[in-house]
């Protein structure tokens, strides 16, 4: 039995960290074994196993301590707001409390640099390849909505790109110090996303990245000329992967058009007046986490609405109308501590960690806009990734540190 734990205790955070990096290589697939909550219950288990031998130490900051703050907040006030309307318990639990295993598996998970990296390139890697894919099935005449060869649904893919784009593109350009061969490896998979992101036809991703892709090599090159020079270029790139589209430029022609004619501009407003009259009759608590599509077909549908939907395509909107300002407000606070902390470090630090995270939050900001995109049906994975994303970027600034504590 004391052999027995010696191996265990030798080996088990490799088992766990294995998981986790076949998580992120499965992510753009829909398969039956989820590798994040595998990796969580077998941490738990060897963690109960080990206690006595090698018990869990953290080490954390204010600034991760109110972190968890805002995150407990956002998780009762959205609780108490589901209790109150009459909303579905069981939907609660897993648009919101499934998803943040991709915190807590870090809470109870001594992980160093060199893991996190490795583990953001099992995400970046597919994400690349199957940007391929989407490339090669564009030159086989697909032109509505490739997906490459994952299995869910576009806006999921869209979503994928919104989170792991900025990043790849902050840590190939900025002067770090990270090995150079890793950051001309980051460097390439962005170029390889670039293609496959117009031939996607996600217009909330082109939108994003306008404005996201600019700030970060403003901010990663030093020299005005030789920064803007490289937008340049990558501009006359996109247009050139425009030029043979035409569904493309379909697509883009039609970003401010609000017509009747265009069916997902004109619809999303209609949602949009939907929701915000939905909030203003149930403005304490909203109508429930899991009764909006309800509400919404029985009693908040335009009679210019062409479409059934579950969710009115803006996070704000969508927390508004469900969990009314109590479950909104915990969402504002957790959202506006996280700018906080991430700009605060970046004008101190200027590090590139503050840098990626940044333009990732502020991607996913902008992509929170038109659509849904966090703890919502379909997009469970995404709201995974974001709390992973958000914990490797503390530990990575040395905000929390999880590890053993030696005989």
């Amino acid at each position: 039995m004391h052999t027995l734990k010696n191996i265990i205790y030798k080996y088990y955070e490799n088992v766990v960290f294995t998981c986790l990096l076949l998580y992120g290589l499965t992510f753009l697939i829909d398969i039956k074994i989820n590798f994040l909550t595998t990796a969580f219950v077998l941490n738990i288990i060897f963690c109960i196993f080990l206690q006595k031998k090698q018990p869990l130490c953290l080490n954390y900051t204010n600034e991760f301590k109110y972190f968890i703050i805002t995150v407990i907040f956002f998780f009762i006030l959205t609780c108490l707001s589901t209790i109150i309307a009459g909303g579905s318990l069981s939907e609660y639990k897993s648009r919101l409390i499934s998803p943040i295993l991709g915190l807590l598996i870090f809470l109870i998970l001594p992980v160093n640099k060199k893991r996190i990296l490795l583990l953001f390139l099992s995400f970046a890697i597919p994400l690349s390849i199957n940007a391929l894919f989407v490339i090669y099935q564009f030159y086989q005449g697909d032109l509505g909505r490739p997906t490459g060869f994952s299995n869910h649904h576009y806006m999921m893919l869209a979503v994928t790109n919104t989170l792991i784009l900025p990043i790849m593109l902050s840590l190939g350009l900025h002067k770090s110090q990270l090995f150079p061969k890793l950051k001309i490896l980051f460097l390439l998979l962005f170029l390889v996303n670039v293609p496959a992101i117009i031939f996607e036809n996600t217009r909330i991703i082109w939108i994003e990245l306008a404005i996201i892709l600019p700030f970060i090599i403003l901010s990663c090159i030093k020299s005005k000329i030789k920064a803007f020079s490289a937008i340049i270029l990558l501009l006359i790139c996109i247009v050139s992967f425009f030029a043979i589209s035409p569904s493309s430029i379909n697509r883009f022609s039609g970003i401010s058009d609000t017509d009747y004619k265009n069916q997902s501009n004109y619809e999303r407003i209609l949602m949009w007046q939907s929701a915000s009259e939905m909030f203003m009759d149930y403005p304490i608590a909203g109508v429930g986490i899991g009764n909006y599509h309800e509400q919404y077909m029985n009693n908040y549908r335009s009679p210019l609405s062409r479409e059934d939907q579950a969710h009115p395509h803006n996070v704000l909107l969508t927390f508004l109308s469900e969990t009314g300002i109590l479950g909104t407000l915990g969402y504002l606070l957790l959202f506006i501590y996280l700018y906080y902390y991430t700009i605060k470090n970046y004008i101190v630090k200027k590090d590139v960690f503050s840098l990626a995270f940044l333009s990732c939050l502020l991607a996913f900001s902008i992509n929170s806009l038109t659509d849904s995109i966090f703890c919502q049906i379909g997009y469970k994975g995404n709201t995974s990734l974001f709390w992973i994303i958000t914990t490797m970027y503390f530990i990575l600034n040395n905000h929390l540190i999880t590890f053993k504590q030696k005989d």
